[in-house]
Parts: structure tokens; C-alpha cells; sequence
């Protein structure tokens, strides 16, 4: 049964239906099946604030997001927590890949006292959902082909201008913070949410010391950090935008690569996915004299198992102690990738390997 959703401004809770300029009929504010009509008010969608903004978005995070008018013309209002330590570096972020032509959301004011600012809208299509409709193979391999583009430019032309931002330029993705997600898929998702014991804790750390040693090793770019289908805005001419950016770090690229191609929210075609692997690495060797295919490739699993563990850890940190439910259901791509990545390096993380098998 196809259930279609209309929301219009009829009077009341009545569907507004209307003859369309084809001889049909139009309808509005209602579901609309075979067979039925279901009437919707605003309430029933919307949670509106008190100067009308509709709150938007089912993030991870502890900021919100209302859609408003200003000016004739839709925006988006961010609303960080007081103790947010990502504020700050959301803003200057904002200004230093706009100025560098990275496709983020236009910043059009910041209040740093009340830890609010106003964005250009981008809407509410993200690449998740855009493939979530029925396309086309070549459709979808242009979409991600102009993702990386964006990823191109991220970990080159802006890279360059890496000196013109200190917030972002001392901020390195490093043994430290590598070890850290470990961590966290240990404590949050195996321990966690999987409630699974570590018998040889000894041997698993060593061998995420040895996994964080050889991804701290590679050649660092900017990374997003988290470019994912969720965090990519489809808009008008289908162009892709970023959110989610204040995370961003210099680190290895391939964890960017890793994020897009190996993404627990959408499963691309094998095929598919080692022509667009191609595409950036055409392309990286177009512009940056640094790049090697031969050590891209090598750079590409530690950081697809860093990845994946550190997507695992979020899901079980979100679902069990922030109620947020809805991220269960991307746990078993994110366990079979991992376990796809665990097979490929199981001369080299064996112990870890078992470990995975368990949960």
C-alpha cells in the first residue's frame, strides 16, 4: 500500500482538495492512500516554538535546529548547549571553508554569549534520503562523484590554507584520538550495549595500539571526520552540502573516504564504489604532488576499521544512554562492514577479529 503524505494550508483540520491544472485533483494537510484520506493538522507534524520556528532534525548531538522566516526567506537557527565546546569552532569553521569555496551553509549571524547563530537553509534532503528514492546507477555515481569533489578540495586547496585557521590547524588527528574511538567501540558498544566481557584485555590493546600507530602514520590532511550520507545536503541541481563539520580535524584523508564509501547508512555496490575510489584518486593525483595511490590504498583499511569501530561505539552511546532508539537499526551494516574489514586484515588483528565475532 502507498501511503503519500500532503501538507498544504488548508482551512481547519479539513484536506484542502482543489482541481489541478490537469483535470485532476489536488490534496492537502493529509495522508493520502488507495482508498482513505486521514485529515492532519500542523500540531500533528510540527513542533513549533513560540516565535513559530519549527524544530528540525534527528541528530546525534545535543543541538537543536528550528526553521523560521527571516526576511521573506527561510533559515536555520542552531541552539548549542551552554557548556558546548563546539560552538566556537562551528563558527570559525563556517568562515574558513566558505572562504576556501567548501559548500557549507551560509553563516548569517552568531550570538557567542546565548551560544545560538543563524544559517542559510539547505533543507532537508540529505544524501541518506535522496538514495532512499529509486535511482538510477548512474545517478547515484554522479551524486558521490561530486561528494568527492568536495572531499578533493577539502584535503587539498583547503589544506592549504590550513595556517589561515589556528582553531582547526591544532587540532590533529593523532594517536590520541585514535586510540580514543577504540575505546569508545569497547566501552559503548561492546561493553555497553552488547554487554559482552573482555577476558584478554591485554591482547585486544595491543592490538588497537598497533591499528592506531600505523593510521596516526599516514600523510594528514583536513578531514571532516564525519562524512557520511547524513551529514551531506542535497539542494537544488542535486549539489551536494556538508553539516556536521565542526569536528573536523587534520588527519589521514582516506578516514574520509572511508566514511563516504563504506557507509553504514547506505550500502553501495562493490563495483560501484572501486570506480568512485578510482575517481578520488584520479583526482587527488590531478592536484596534489604528495599523493600516492600505492599508499592511499595502504591507509584505506586501518582507517575503515577506525571507522567502523568508532560508528559502532556512537550507535551504542546514542541508543542506550541518550534514548536515541533509531540508531539500532544501522548497527548490522555497521557490524558487517567491520567484519568485512576484519577479514581483509586478519593476519594483523586476529585477536580483534574474535572479538567482533562475538558481538
Amino acid at each position: 500500500m502507498l501511503l503519500t503524505l500532503f501538507w498544504g494550508k488548508g482551512p481547519g483540520d479539513t484536506p484542502l482538495k482543489t482541481r489541478a491544472e490537469n483535470g485532476g485533483w489536488s490534496f492537502e494537510n493529509c495522508i493520502l492512500g488507495p482508498d482513505f484520506t486521514i485529515a492532519l493538522k500542523e500540531s500533528d507534524l510540527f513542533a513549533l516554538t513560540k516565535d513559530n520556528a519549527v524544530l528540525i532534525g534527528t541528530g546525534g548531538s545535543d543541538r537543536q535546529y528550528f526553521r523560521a522566516k527571516k526576511n521573506g526567506h527561510t533559515t536555520v537557527r542552531m541552539q548549542c548547549p551552554n557548556d558546548d565546546p563546539d560552538f566556537q569552532r562551528h563558527i570559525v569553521y563556517t568562515h574558513f571553508f566558505l572562504k576556501n569555496s567548501i559548500p557549507v551553509p551560509g553563516i548569517i549571524e552568531a550570538d557567542f554569549d546565548n551560544k545560538t547563530a543563524l544559517f542559510e537553509d539547505v533543507g532537508d534532503l540529505s544524501l541518506c534520503s535522496w538514495l532512499k528514492c529509486p535511482r538510477g546507477q548512474d545517478q547515484i555515481s554522479e551524486i558521490y562523484r561530486r561528494v568527492l569533489d568536495i572531499a578533493v578540495s577539502i584535503h587539498t586547496a583547503a589544506t592549504d590554507h590550513r595556517t589561515e585557521c589556528s582553531l582547526l590547524q591544532e587540532r590533529i588527528f593523532d594517536y590520541d584520538h585514535l586510540r580514543w574511538e577504540t575505546r569508545y567501540f569497547l566501552e559503548r558498544f561492546v561493553e555497553g550495549l552488547r554487554n559482552i566481557s573482555i577476558t584478554n584485555a591485554s591482547e585486544v590493546d595491543e592490538e588497537l595500539h598497533k591499528l592506531a600507530s600505523k593510521a596516526d602514520s599516514f600523510h594528514k590532511t583536513i578531514v571532516h571526520r564525519d562524512f557520511q550520507s547524513q551529514n551531506i545536503m542535497v539542494v537544488k541541481g542535486n549539489l551536494p552540502r556538508l553539516l556536521d563539520y565542526q569536528g573536523a580535524r587534520i588527519g589521514p584523508p582516506a578516514y574520509d573516504v572511508a566514511s563516504v564509501l563504506w557507509d553504514p547508512y547506505f550500502r553501495l555496490e562493490q563495483n560501484t564504489r572501486e570506480q568512485l575510489l578510482h575517481y578520488y584518486m584520479h583526482k587527488m593525483q590531478d592536484v596534489a604532488r604528495w599523493f600516492h595511490e600505492k599508499y592511499f590504498r595502504e591507509s584505506l583499511l586501518p582507517c575503515r576499521l577506525q571507522r567502523h569501530m568508532q560508528a559502532l561505539g556512537a550507535y551504542g552511546f546514542l541508543s542506550s544512554v541518550k534514548g536515541k532508539k533509531h540508531f539500532l537499526k544501522y548497527i548490522p551494516e555497521g557490524l558487517r562492514l567491520l567484519r568485512e574489514d576484519l577479514f581483509e586484515a586478519k593476519d594483523e588483528y586476529p585477536v580483534l577479529g574474535e572479538l567482533v565475532k562475538k558481538v
